[in-house]
């Protein structure tokens, strides 16, 4: 990959770890002291709050990523007629996208309101839904169109130093209110006031950074392709990543108490996936690049390596967390007495959805940013039929741990088609190679997982699970490095190659 690109992707990824840090761990300070503060009710509305706006985001269309991918062309040519073009067309779609967001989503309150299994007023849970809808409305009618340039220019870390800054900010203005006896409705108030900051410090950015910027251009949608098809990834991942809260908010034997249990494993596993998107994330726009200026097997050996680190990054944080995410439970919701939040089912479930699906990440980008939407529909299509009727099974018959197998069941089937079209088909037989980077690791991950078990982790406050995160983490990171060097010796070299070379240029 060229320098500037690795050099670019370096920042993305250092500044999308920090955001996820700032983020996780900050966040998991506010959600334990909402749920000593005010209970698992509350948190399981903010939750299923959260998650609302997440379905409602279908309403995007995959905008956002057809837009970027028409983007690399004429940014790499410096044509900026057409550059602005095709952002004068997302610009007048995405206004009109904010405005139907916004109504949606007040339907979508009075709907929610009426049918959620809770124990807190009425207005307050309406208020909660209309103060997480508003900030995403906003971004979409005004923010979006310059956070696609930026995107598109590599340049992610500026929104994710943007971000880390005024969530880091909403985070500790909540923390403040909760200790000093503030009411619920400030909780939500103060993290909706920085998310609309956050927009106009971005768009402020943007404009100051391209002076070329001009969005009365007249506007190329002919040139933004694939949105349809894009469109069906989103309502897989939506229904993917937000229908089990929802379901379990609304059902008779479950209500914002279960779903808060969903919700506070939900946000460990969500910092680790942040951190490994930071990982893998960073480098696909780059790869877009590559691909629209090189032959496909040009691209194999950088794409390999991309995967072998997505594969690495896996084994290392996610036997890391399965080690400690119950010990972790046990100590963070001690003294919660209104449901009980331990459960080593849901532990175990959950390490094993995160897996899979982070695994089938990089073939995933790699589709994408080839422009092949229409062949990642059909695939997207496929799992989510899967998991709209496994859900709805598995959760009528049995409750959270029918939701959760029925995910894992449709990560693993997206994972094999993806991972497998990948493989076979784009790079034309190199499934031998996927298994042999694959297949080591897995075996490792279950003798590692395994053995450590049997190991009982004291951990009594943050300062304890810090030390044992650490120290697993070391652990674990040696095991990694000792499977490569056994089994993709070439492999590591690379990596280490790379990484030294990166080292010298900063």
């Amino acid at each position: 990959m060229h320098q500037s690109r690795r050099r670019l992707s370096l920042y993305n990824t250092i500044t999308a770890i920090g955001l996820t840090l700032v983020n996780g761990l900050l966040g998991i300070v506010v959600t334990r002291l909402i749920i000593t503060r005010f209970g698992s009710d509350f948190n399981g509305l903010n939750s299923t709050a959260n998650q609302i706006v997440n379905v409602l985001l279908i309403l995007e269309g995959g905008f956002t990523l057809a837009t970027n991918v028409a983007l690399f062309a004429p940014l790499g040519q410096q044509n900026y007629a057409l550059v602005n073009g095709i952002l004068s067309a997302t610009r007048k779609k995405f206004r009109l996208i904010g405005i139907l967001f916004l109504g949606v989503g007040i339907i979508a309150a009075g709907a929610y309101t009426a049918a959620v299994n809770s124990g807190l007023e009425k207005p307050l849970i309406a208020s909660i839904i209309l103060m997480t809808v508003l900030p995403q409305a906003f971004n979409l009618y005004y923010a979006v169109s310059y956070r696609v340039l930026l995107q598109a220019q590599q340049r992610e870390y500026i929104i994710s130093s943007i971000t880390m800054l005024t969530i880091g900010l909403g985070h500790a203005v909540n923390i403040f209110l909760v200790i000093q006896g503030g009411d619920m409705w400030m909780i939500r108030f103060t993290t909706m006031v920085f998310a609309l900051f956050n927009s106009l410090l971005i768009a402020g950015w943007v404009k100051r950074a391209n002076p070329y910027l001009d969005f009365c251009a007249e506007p190329r949608r002919d040139l933004i392709k694939g949105t349809n098809d894009v469109l069906t990834q989103k309502i897989t991942g939506v229904i993917y990543n937000a229908a089990p809260i929802v379901f379990l908010s609304v059902s008779p034997v479950g209500g914002t108490l279960l779903a808060s249990i969903y919700a506070v494993y939900n946000n460990v596993f969500t910092m680790i996936k942040s951190l490994l998107h930071g990982v893998i994330d960073a480098p696909r726009l780059g790869l877009g690049q590559l691909l629209s200026e090189q032959p496909r097997e040009e691209v194999w050996p950088i794409f390999r390596l991309y995967e072998y680190i997505a594969f690495l990054a896996v084994f290392v944080l996610l036997s890391t967390a399965c080690t400690l995410i119950f010990p972790f439970i046990e100590f963070y919701t001690a003294g919660v007495n209104d449901i009980n939040y331990c459960d080593n089912t849901i532990a175990l479930l959950m390490v094993s959805i995160c897996t899979i699906e982070i695994l089938h990440l990089p073939s995933g980008h790699l589709l994408n940013m080839a422009g092949m939407f229409q062949i990642a529909k059909r695939f997207q299509l496929a799992a989510c039929f899967l998991l709209v009727a496994a859900m709805s099974i598995g959760g009528s018959v049995w409750g959270m741990y029918g939701i959760l197998t029925a995910l894992l069941f449709a990560a693993i089937v997206l994972a094999f088609l993806e991972m497998g079209y990948v493989h076979l088909y784009f790079f034309h037989n190199k499934t031998g190679t996927l298994l042999k980077m694959l297949l080591p690791l897995v075996f490792s991950g279950v003798v590692v997982c395994a053995g450590e078990a049997a190991i009982s982790v004291p951990i009594n406050g943050y300062i304890s699970f810090a030390k044992y995160g650490f120290l697993f983490f070391a652990l674990h990171c040696c095991a990694a490095v000792f499977t490569a060097a056994v089994f993709n010796r070439k492999d590591l070299i690379s990596i280490c190659s790379i990484i030294k070379s990166s080292i010298k240029r900063h």
